[in-house]
């Protein structure tokens, strides 16, 4: 009984993983969920914050902000400019089926889910379907990727140019403000 219960606390673990929005953290490598950055100069870096399915593309270019901000003030700058800014976005469409009879053969819709992703496979049976009911459903995940120049007093006065510690002290109430 007690390894049934330890299995379904997993199962729900691994299930609410799933389905909530990727954290403000460091990336465990690139391309993974989170922050990453790329020194391009002596004030010069890349930043990329990727989301999961769940993290909104407005979350993910306000957690690639932020983590030009702080590591703008971690290096002993005062103002980031934006040199260059990309957004990048990934679909991906799942079917399903249901009430589905087979006639003969048909297909199996197979679904294996980890913590972060689940992934869906289809096996066709040679013969026919009957009846049912088919959907298929998108997710979209988002990718920031921010190109700074770093800066001292005075900050250029243009729009693409911030004050690190004024942005990061705004972002980080107004992620207070969403998550309560």
């Amino acid at each position: 009984m007690r390894i049934k219960m330890i299995f379904v606390a997993l199962i729900a673990v691994a299930l609410a993983a799933c389905s909530s929005s990727t954290t403000y953290q460091p990336a465990e490598k690139r391309g993974a969920y989170g922050y990453t950055e790329t020194k391009l100069g002596k004030n010069r870096y890349r930043v990329t914050f990727t989301g999961n399915t769940i993290t909104d593309k407005e979350t993910v270019n306000d957690y690639a902000l932020l983590r030009a901000a702080e590591l703008t003030m971690q290096e002993g700058y005062d103002w980031f400019q934006l040199v260059n800014r990309d957004s990048e976005s990934k679909s991906r469409s799942t079917s399903s089926f249901s009430g589905v009879h087979e006639v003969g053969g048909g297909s199996s819709v197979y679904q294996r889910c980890g913590l972060m992703s689940c992934d869906t496979y289809v096996v066709d049976h040679p013969s026919r379907l009957s009846g049912g009911v088919s959907s298929t459903s998108t997710r979209t995940s988002y990718q920031s990727s921010l190109e700074i120049k770093m800066g001292n007093d005075p900050m250029p006065d243009t729009a693409e140019a911030y004050n690190a510690q004024e942005l990061a002290a705004t972002l980080r109430r107004w992620m207070g403000n969403r998550q309560k």
